[in-house]
């Protein structure tokens, strides 16, 4: 319970989709769930991100049965036999961290927070991989500590990072990082404070930050976005409902769909029209939840799957087990094949082989050890 209250933040994939399909409660059968493998050890918390090489890259999280709790090694998932491996380079072990693809296809993991003996503690620790020659080389710092902040990779392949907390205190400062000369630059801070938000780079180069808490301990309906080339932060339109431990997915022509979260979030769904710049309604969901993974099929579909169910009705940690996917055609959303294992804050994958889930908390708050895949 302990680390539940903790570490709850939101999980955010963003994934580029393609094509569109008709939704149905029932699904093609060469569609299926499978476990295809195991990590090299239980994880819970962690990020992964898939690579130019088509591997998946596994970062972080933690293992209540350690006796360090966080992991200090990451993982190589190959999607063609779902094998894994364990990369022999030691890490700051941490959760709460960002993972992001950038500059040269180097992936580069910020902040978060590690466990020292009895408190968490943000830290500013910067590790950058580079996959072609699977080494990790260690970063230029972080200017402020943070955790649950935002990161994300602008059109010229730096990173920007923005906002989370270091404990109680949320912060509003924002740092810019340039992998190709490892070296960090600071840029315009938002107009107020903000942590555990979802954050993109739109289509027009341009960031949107949109959910999250401010500083006066409320959910937030008020969005940012950021121009990178004027250094400045400007108000975006309002979400519909104010989101918290939701998860977001980047659809075709740079659209954003915001799914589930806290409170009246909890069983719908919101598209950002990047154009437009308005949020419209993306229909209603089948169960109610937060802290989902989403990612997308090869036709266009948007699944949904794990999380916690809301509101909670039971003292159990039981995450839920029913499957949802979304139509971009009609803007529904429809149950299918329930995954191998019900997880929270685990990570859904998009590759060219299928979805594949890793990480996660699962019943009893078990840390997954298995590797799942949806698809053909």
């Amino acid at each position: 319970m302990l680390l539940r209250v903790a570490l709850l933040a939101s999980a955010y994939v963003a994934v580029t989709l393609a094509g569109l399909a008709s939704g149905h409660d029932e699904e093609p059968r060469a569609l299926h769930w499978e476990t295809v493998g195991e990590l090299t050890r239980p994880r819970a918390y962690a990020r992964a991100v898939a690579l130019a090489t088509g591997e998946i890259l596994v970062v972080g999280g933690l293992d209540a049965d350690d006796p360090e709790v966080t992991l200090y090694r990451s993982e190589l998932v190959d999607p063609d036999d779902g094998s894994a491996v364990r990369l022999p380079q030691p890490l700051l072990g941490r959760v709460n961290h960002t993972v992001t693809a950038a500059w040269g296809d180097r992936i580069v993991v910020i902040g978060g927070t590690d466990f020292r003996r009895d408190h968490w503690a943000p830290v500013d620790r910067v590790e950058v991989f580079i996959p072609d020659s699977r080494t990790w080389l260690i970063g230029a710092p972080l200017r402020e500590p943070r955790s649950d902040h935002g990161a994300t990779a602008l059109r010229d392949g730096r990173v920007l990072v923005t906002g989370g907390n270091q404990g109680a205190r949320l912060l509003r400062t924002t740092e810019i990082y340039d992998p190709s000369t490892n070296t960090w630059t600071i840029a315009a801070p938002m107009p107020r404070p903000r942590t555990q938000f979802s954050i993109a780079t739109l289509i027009d180069g341009r960031v949107l930050v949109a959910g999250g808490f401010r500083d006066d301990g409320r959910i937030t309906r008020e969005t940012l976005i950021y121009d990178p080339a004027r250094d400045r932060w400007t108000a975006g339109p309002d979400t519909i409902e104010p989101r918290l431990n939701h998860a977001m997915v980047k659809l075709p022509g740079g659209d954003l769909l915001f799914i589930a979260g806290e409170a009246s979030a909890s069983d719908n769904a919101e598209r950002f029209d990047a154009r437009r710049r308005e949020f419209v309604p993306a229909g209603r969901l089948r169960s109610a939840r937060v802290v989902p993974q989403a990612a997308a099929l090869e036709d266009g579909r948007v699944v949904l799957a794990g999380g916690l169910p809301f509101p909670a009705t039971v003292r159990t940690f039981s995450p839920v087990e029913i499957v949802e996917i979304w139509d971009p055609r009609t803007s529904t959303w429809s149950t299918t094949i329930s995954a191998p294992s019900a997880r929270a804050f685990g990570a859904l994958i998009a590759t060219e082989r299928g979805l594949f889930r890793v990480s996660g908390s699962e019943p009893d708050e078990r840390s997954a050890l298995t590797i799942e895949r949806f698809g053909r």
